[in-house]
């Protein structure tokens, strides 16, 4: 079986990924900063920990070792994917990412030559609001190939995690983004409101 690791595993999602990922049988790899949080996580679980920083090549060169792909669930993601991604590059490892943040989108959409190079995946935003999202999108087009548009609303109970608080504070002074005719164009913050019956 390839070895796989989640990097911030002792973060809010990383927690919930690795406890998810054991009660389906898989044996991930926990990684991260905080040596004394994944070895409480890795006890916890039976798993693998493996400890290092991002802010040095190197460091991830030996983290990635033997690793064929890196689920990261570490942010703010505006500063560990490019690091992350780099690593990933180097190990050959497939590389994804739960995040939200457009200007990651980009930076990994400009690494695409590199990633055919070496043969590797670079999917960020596999978590729920990006291309699961996207997924429900292609059914219904293709269920209903006639619609001319798709307005698609989800509600979420709970709140955010602290990381993705943090990511949406960084994120107000730079407004928003929607695609038009195929590009992204910025627009003010909730320029435009829905309401869904429920």
């Amino acid at each position: 079986m390839p070895t796989w690791l989640i990097y911030g595993a002792n973060g809010f999602t990383g927690q919930l990924m690795a406890a998810e990922a054991v009660r389906r049988g898989l044996q991930p790899i926990l990684a991260g900063r905080n040596a004394e949080a994944l070895r409480a996580l890795g006890a916890e679980h039976g798993l693998t920990v493996r400890v290092f920083a991002l802010d040095s090549p190197g460091a991830v060169s030996a983290g990635l070792q033997d690793v064929s792909l890196v689920l990261h669930c570490a942010g703010p993601f505006s500063a560990t994917s490019a690091p992350m991604l780099e690593g990933c590059l180097a190990a050959g490892a497939h590389y994804l990412d739960i995040t939200g943040e457009i200007d990651v989108f980009a930076h990994c959409h400009a690494q695409d030559s590199r990633a055919r190079v070496r043969g590797i995946v670079v999917l960020p935003g596999a978590g729920f609001d990006v291309v699961p999202t996207d997924c429900v999108a292609g059914l219904l087009k293709r269920d209903l190939p006639d619609a001319t548009a798709l307005v698609l609303g989800f509600e979420a109970g709970g709140g955010a995690s602290p990381g993705t608080t943090k990511t949406s504070v960084e994120g107000l002074a730079r407004g928003g983004r929607v695609r038009r005719q195929g590009q992204l164009v910025p627009v003010p913050l909730a320029y435009k409101t829905r309401t869904f019956d429920h």
